[in-house]
Order: structure tokens, then C-alpha cells, then sequence
């Protein structure tokens, strides 16, 4: 491969992969891009801390998710989805279901393609009701105590390999549904790929001034 293409790619994936602003303030969250995919806000206690100040061991208090109210769909679209739309999203399921089975729960590759077409129109189907009932845009601002367009807060709760899971015994909420502690530590994690690290860590002090540090960083080889 000529080595100017070679560098133009490497040049391409480091800026696609740069890491972003942010502002935190006590009325919520603004970064220079679009929030796209949502993030966790976490209540962190704090154990160690590096020589600039940044939480660097700490475990976990309450934690919750804030993202695309569509990523909520299948919670929420049984008070929105009209009778011919349930139909439609249930009888496409079945059918992607099967067509999963009849491929051994695997899509592509050899031997995996079996009405794989099928699998498809009916995937954009039902992603069409969706996005007509839960439209979306993404934001720069995230409000804190005030609702922000399309996107919703939900309590998450423990579950296996470190993942966590929306805690629906709880409500999903249109702004965070707790208060935050002066001189609390928290922690949004924005880290929605598996080769990047996007964090923030924030507390406001008793005075209402933010301390924030940012951690951004990209794995190679992953």
C-alpha cells in the first residue's frame, strides 16, 4: 500500500477517535459534539487520587443512565405503539428469532446466510417504528434538572462482567431523578466502544464551583 495512504488512514482514525470537550456545571452537561449514544452518571467514594487531584481508585454508589429515549423503546413503546405497530414489531421478532435459530445465533460468514434478506427488512422495519415514535437529535447540552429533548434517565443496576443493567422497578424519568451532594465525587463515563476511555470525574464544592478532570484514551489493538 503507498505509504501516503497508509499515513492518511492513520491520520483519519486518530481524528476520528479525538477526544472531546466538556463543561459540567450544576445545571448539567455540555460538550463540544453531540452526545450520540448516552452515558452513566455514577456516585463514586473515592480511595486514591493522582498528583493533579484526578479519582484514580474508587468504588461505585448509585448509578444511573441517561440516553436517546428510543433506547427505551421496548419499555416505553406499549403506552405509545398503536395496536397495527405492536403488531407489526412482534410478528417481525418472531421472524428475525427464527431466522437467528435457523442460522445457529450467528449472521454471516459461512453456512450463516439463510434468509439473511429477510432478517434484514424485517430489522428496518421495526427500527422505521421506532425512530417515527422515539424520533431523536442528537444534543450538545444534557440537562441535569431539566428535561432534555429526547433523551431520558434511568436507575441501573449490577450485572455480570461488570455491566450494568436499567433498573426498570424504578421510573424512567425526563431529568435526574436524585439530588447531587456538594463535595460528592461523580463520575459520567462516556466510554461507549471498546477500545476508548471517555470519562469525566466531578464533585462541586461547597462555594457551587465544579472541579472536573477529564480521561480520555485509546487503546490500540483492540
Amino acid at each position: 500500500m503507498n505509504i501516503r495512504i497508509t499515513y492518511f488512514i492513520i491520520f483519519l482514525i486518530l481524528f476520528g477517535c479525538s477526544d472531546h470537550s466538556y463543561q459540567i456545571t450544576q445545571d448539567g452537561i455540555n460538550r463540544d459534539k453531540p452526545i450520540q449514544d448516552g452515558f452513566d452518571l455514577i456516585e463514586i467514594f473515592v480511595t486514591e487520587f493522582n498528583e493533579e487531584g484526578r479519582p484514580t481508585k474508587y468504588t461505585d454508589g448509585i448509578s444511573l443512565f441517561c440516553g436517546p429515549t428510543k433506547g427505551f423503546s421496548g419499555h416505553l413503546g406499549e403506552n405509545v405503539y398503536n395496536q397495527t405497530e405492536k403488531s407489526l414489531i412482534s410478528k417481525n421478532r418472531m421472524k428475525m428469532d427464527t431466522i437467528m435459530a435457523l442460522n445457529g445465533n450467528s449472521l454471516g460468514g459461512e453456512g450463516h446466510d439463510k434468509r439473511i434478506m429477510e432478517y434484514i427488512d424485517s430489522k428496518n422495519l421495526i427500527d422505521s417504528i421506532i425512530s417515527e415514535n422515539f424520533p431523536f437529535e442528537a444534543q450538545r447540552k444534557i440537562g441535569f434538572f431539566e428535561k432534555s429533548e429526547n433523551y431520558k434517565w434511568v436507575f441501573t443496576k449490577d450485572g455480570v462482567a461488570d455491566l450494568k443493567f436499567y433498573d426498570y422497578s424504578k421510573n424512567v424519568s425526563d431529568t435526574l431523578p436524585m439530588d447531587l451532594k456538594k463535595n460528592q465525587w461523580y463520575l459520567l463515563n462516556f466510554s461507549n466502544a471498546s477500545n476508548i476511555i471517555d470519562k469525566v470525574f466531578f464533585r462541586i464544592k461547597e462555594n457551587g464551583e465544579i472541579e472536573q478532570f477529564e480521561y480520555y484514551k485509546v487503546i490500540m489493538g483492540v
